[in-house]
């Protein structure tokens, strides 16, 4: 899958402040200014960008200078909420705020900042009037639910968020200990270096590997495969493949003597049965933030489902990321049990 091509925050040309100002406007004042859906900031190549009202910022931080370009996380990133304007030169932004680990922790010193990536942000629900003169360019901030199988993959250097603060309760949502591990830790994409997530939807969740068990039972290569794609993200039971081709009604089993079909995954396509028998994994040996969970759930769903069936649908390639779900050049992982289900992780 190609890497989305990343856009460089534009500089601006260091402009002195007015002569005169009259400053962030005051509640009372805000109302009775005209509203506007969007505002245009040039660069210092005179190239117009429009903001507009819902869209995500990077803003420039008070006391960093516009006509140099800082790392990205230098900057402050807001959400647009509303646009009005004094006059045509004197236009401002009401800011729903994304605030670092850090800024977080100063108001809530629970909250474990060592758990965070660093371009990790939370969603607050704390605002600000932000003069236009201080965006410098469009932001994109993911969306991240690390309990999702249907999580889209972002890149290790793509701005995220986990959580939402609400800044008068003092509250972070949701809460952190549904997502982190079973010792309480959170996964920290910049730190950890294998994640292993089990799909079952009663847990949903990633552990570290120093936290899981080894299983008791020896298993060879094939039993081991065979335990990763039966371990199903689309039912709590433990079933095996033979369980559910023997559920099938009888009008949706093949005819003919049993001994033709000596393994049911000999039906289905070898690079999908390989894709669903990878281990679940994410983090910075394994894949990146998000790792491979779509992908491989994706694959063990179609299993699910065409063993249940009895067919497979013709389109199913559309329906699972397989480059995704077998990165190359990737050690194999030690297997694990969940401590949750105890199935193979």
């Amino acid at each position: 899958m190609s890497r989305r091509k990343k856009k460089s925050l534009f500089t601006r040309k260091k402009v002195s402040k007015p002569k005169y100002t009259i400053g962030i406007p005051a509640d009372s004042e805000w109302k009775t200014m005209p509203d506007f859906a969007s505002f245009i900031v040039a660069d210092e190549e005179g190239n117009q960008h429009r903001f507009s009202i819902g869209e995500t910022a990077f803003i420039l931080p008070e006391g960093v200078l516009p006509d140099k370009l800082h790392h990205p996380t230098a900057y402050w990133i807001g959400r647009i909420k509303e646009i009005r304007a004094r006059n045509d030169e004197d236009v401002w932004v009401l800011v729903q705020w994304y605030w670092s680990p850090q800024e977080v922790n100063s108001v809530i010193k629970s909250f474990d900042v060592s758990g965070c990536g660093q371009y990790e942000r939370i969603m607050s629900d704390y605002y600000d009037y932000v003069s236009t003169a201080s965006f410098c360019d469009h932001a994109t901030v993911m969306r991240y639910d690390e309990r999702s199988i249907d999580q889209e993959v972002f890149d290790s250097d793509d701005f995220f968020c986990r959580f939402d603060l609400e800044y008068r309760a003092r509250k972070i949502l949701p809460n952190i200990t549904r997502t982190a591990c079973c010792c309480g830790v959170s996964y920290n994409p910049d730190r950890d270096p294998v994640m292993h997530f089990c799909p079952r939807p009663a847990c949903c969740a990633a552990y570290h590997q120093e936290c899981l068990q080894r299983p008791t039972q020896r298993l060879d290569a094939a039993a081991r495969a065979r335990k990763f794609i039966e371990s199903w993200p689309d039912t709590d039971e433990q079933l095996s493949i033979e369980d559910l081709v023997g559920s099938r009604p009888c009008r949706k089993r093949r005819k003919g003597p049993e001994s033709s079909i000596s393994d049911p995954l000999e039906e289905l396509p070898e690079k999908l049965v390989k894709a669903a028998q990878q281990q679940i994994v994410k983090g910075v040996q394994a894949g990146g933030v998000v790792g491979n969970v779509k992908a491989v759930v994706a694959a063990r769903q179609l299993i699910y489902r065409s063993l249940l069936d009895g067919s497979l649908p013709t389109d199913w390639e559309d329906k699972v990321d397989i480059e995704a779900a077998i990165p190359p050049k990737r050690k194999s992982s030690p297997v694990f049990v969940c401590p949750q289900c105890q199935s193979l992780i």
